[in-house]
C-alpha cells in the first residue's frame, strides 16, 4: 500500500485555502506555532472522543503501537473486520491514497454504521464536509455504510450523579448530506492532488479565506509582507471592509481617506493614530464618575468551562467560577488592600467561591468590573445554584458599575488602543508600565485551561506552581483595573 496523500485534516485543509495546503505538504516547517488555546482544543476533542467510544462498549482500538503508522492503522482495521470484530475504534481506510481515520465503526447485524465525534454542540458545515470525505473513503475502500452519523454534546444536559452518556452526547445522521457532496469530494480530492504534485506555490492572495473556517496557521508566511499599522489593525471593523480598502491600494491607517465609509468608532481611531492624539470627553467621563462611590471594589472573576460536566447540576460548557481577585480603596488617597480566592482542585468550587466573595464585599461600595457581561451571568447562575445567596448577590449585581464603558463609548480613546477596548489594548496605552508579558499565564483563556488540567494533576510541586501562576494573573487583572481608573479620575 502506498503511503497517502491527503488525509481528513489536509482535505479540509485544501479546501480552506490550496496554498496552505501546498505550504503544509513542502515547507511545514514554515508552519505557525500552535497556541496553548489550540492545544487545548485539540486535547479536549481526544477527550471527549474516547468518551464517546463508552456508547459502544467493548470495542477494539485500530491504532497501531506506533501512532503515526497509518498504513498499519489500515492494515489492523481490514483484520478486525475480517475476524468479525464488530466496535471498531479509530478505524482507518485508506483510497486512492485518500486516508480517513473514523472515531467509531460499529457493526449492527450485517450492515455497518460510522460515528464521528465532536466536541462542539453543534453541527458545522466543515463537519459535514468532514463526514462526506469519511463515507467518500470508506465506501470506496468496500465497506459499504448503512450510516454516518455526527456524535455532538448535548448542551441541556444537566449532570445528576454520574455521567448519563446517553443524554450527554446526541447523535444525528448525515448520511444526506454525505450523499449529496460525494462529487463534489472527488473533484477537490482531484484538486488538492494537482496541487500537491504540481510543484508550484498557488499564487492566491491574502482573503477572508485566511480566516475562514479556522484561522490560517501559515498567516506568518502570507502575511509577512502586509506593513505595520495596516488596516487589518483596526478592530472592530468587518474583514470584507479591511479587505476591500487593502485590494484597493489602501493598505495603512494612514492611507485612508478622510471620507469614507468606515464606522464612527473606526474613524476615531482613524484620527487618533493620525493625529497622535489621545481624545478625551471631560463631561462624559465625569458624568460616569458620579456612579462611582467610594469605597471601591475592583473585582474579576476567573472560570473555566469543561466539556463534559464534571459536578452535579451543572451543563457542558458551563462557566464555573473557581477564582477572583479583589482589590479595595475605602476611598481615593487610601491604600490599596487586596483579597483573593483560588479554589482547591477536584471539588465543586462554587459554594465556597460565592460565600468567600459575599464575604469580602458586604461592606457598602461600588463593584467595578470590566466588561460586565461574564461577572453578571456568573452571579446570576449562582443565585439559581445557591437560592439561600440570591438577596445577597442581587444586592453585589445591584453595586456593580462597568468600568468598560467609557472606553467602549470612547470617552476616553488613545491611539494605541487599536479600536479596541480590551484591558489587554488598554494596559499598554494607559499604564505601559504594567505588562502581561511576563506572566506564565496571561490570559484568561489560558488560566481556564490551566484550572482545567488541575482537576487531574498529582504532582503537588506542579499544583503549587500553576497555583501560584493563577493567583498571579488574576491579581494583575484587578489591579490594572485601579490603574485605569486612576488615569479616568485624573482626566476630568
Amino acid at each position: 500500500m502506498e503511503k497517502h496523500i491527503l488525509s481528513k485534516s489536509t482535505f479540509l485543509r485544501g479546501l480552506q485555502c490550496v496554498k496552505s495546503l501546498y505550504l503544509y505538504k513542502n515547507f511545514i516547517q514554515t508552519r505557525d506555532m500552535v497556541s496553548a488555546e489550540q492545544q487545548a482544543i485539540f486535547n479536549r476533542g481526544n477527550n471527549v472522543g474516547v468518551l464517546a467510544q463508552k456508547l459502544f462498549p467493548g470495542g477494539t482500538d485500530a491504532t497501531p503501537a506506533k501512532r503515526s503508522n497509518n498504513i498499519a492503522a489500515v492494515e489492523n482495521t481490514r483484520k478486525l473486520i475480517e475476524s468479525g470484530v464488530e466496535v471498531i475504534y479509530e478505524a482507518a481506510f485508506q483510497y486512492e491514497q485518500v486516508l480517513a481515520i473514523l472515531d467509531i465503526l460499529v457493526k449492527k447485524g450485517d450492515k455497518w454504521y460510522a460515528y464521528e465525534v465532536k466536541s462542539s454542540t453543534k453541527i458545522s458545515s466543515t463537519y459535514l464536509l468532514d463526514a462526506s470525505l469519511q463515507y467518500w473513503v470508506i465506501s470506496n475502500s468496500g465497506v459499504s455504510l448503512e450510516d454516518i452519523s455526527l456524535i455532538t454534546i448535548n448542551n441541556q444536559y444537566v449532570r445528576n450523579g454520574d455521567v448519563n452518556l446517553k443524554d450527554l452526547f446526541s447523535i444525528k445522521s448525515v448520511k444526506k448530506e454525505a450523499l449529496s457532496n460525494q462529487k463534489m469530494v472527488e473533484e477537490k480530492i482531484l484538486l488538492s492532488k494537482a496541487v500537491i504534485h504540481d510543484g508550484v506555490l498557488p499564487d492566491i492572495r491574502i482573503g477572508e479565506h485566511c480566516f475562514s473556517p479556522y484561522n490560517c496557521d501559515f498567516m506568518g508566511t502570507c502575511w509577512k509582507n502586509v506593513p505595520q499599522n495596516s488596516v487589518f489593525d483596526i478592530t472592530g471593523v468587518k474583514k470584507a471592509e479591511q479587505f476591500n480598502l487593502y485590494n484597493s491600494g489602501i493598505k495603512t491607517i494612514s492611507d485612508i481617506p478622510e471620507k469614507n465609509d468606515l464606522d464612527k468608532n473606526a474613524n476615531i481611531h482613524i484620527q487618533a493614530f493620525k493625529n497622535k492624539s489621545v481624545t478625551i470627553d471631560k463631561k462624559a467621563i465625569s458624568s460616569f464618575l458620579l456612579n462611582v462611590e467610594y469605597p471601591l471594589f475592583f473585582m474579576d472573576f476567573e472560570t473555566f468551562m469543561p466539556a463534559v460536566p464534571i459536578y452535579d447540576k451543572t451543563k457542558p460548557y458551563q462557566h464555573i467560577p473557581f477564582q477572583y481577585s479583589l482589590h479595595y480603596k475605602k476611598d481615593k488617597d487610601a491604600k490599596l488592600s487586596h483579597f483573593e480566592f483560588l479554589a482547591e482542585q477536584g471539588f465543586d468550587p462554587r459554594r465556597a467561591f460565592i460565600e468567600n466573595l459575599l464575604k469580602v464585599t458586604e461592606n457598602a461600595g461600588t463593584i467595578l468590573v470590566y466588561d460586565v457581561l461574564m461577572e453578571r451571568n456568573v452571579l446570576n447562575g449562582l443565585k439559581n445554584d445557591f437560592p439561600e445567596y440570591a438577596s445577597a448577590i442581587d444586592l453585589r449585581i445591584k453595586r456593580m458599575v462597568d468600568l468598560a464603558k467609557p472606553f467602549q463609548e470612547r470617552s476616553y480613546y488613545h491611539p494605541d488602543m487599536k479600536n479596541s477596548f480590551s484591558m489587554k489594548s488598554l494596559l499598554p496605552a494607559l499604564v505601559p508600565e504594567l505588562s502581561y508579558s511576563g506572566l506564565k499565564i496571561s490570559s484568561g483563556s489560558i488560566a481556564m485551561i490551566a484550572y482545567e488540567n488541575l482537576q487531574k494533576e498529582t504532582d503537588m510541586f506542579k499544583i503549587l506552581e500553576i497555583r501560584e501562576y493563577l493567583l498571579e494573573y488574576c491579581k494583575l487583572d484587578t489591579l490594572a483595573m485601579v490603574k485605569v481608573f486612576e488615569v479616568l479620575e485624573k482626566s476630568t
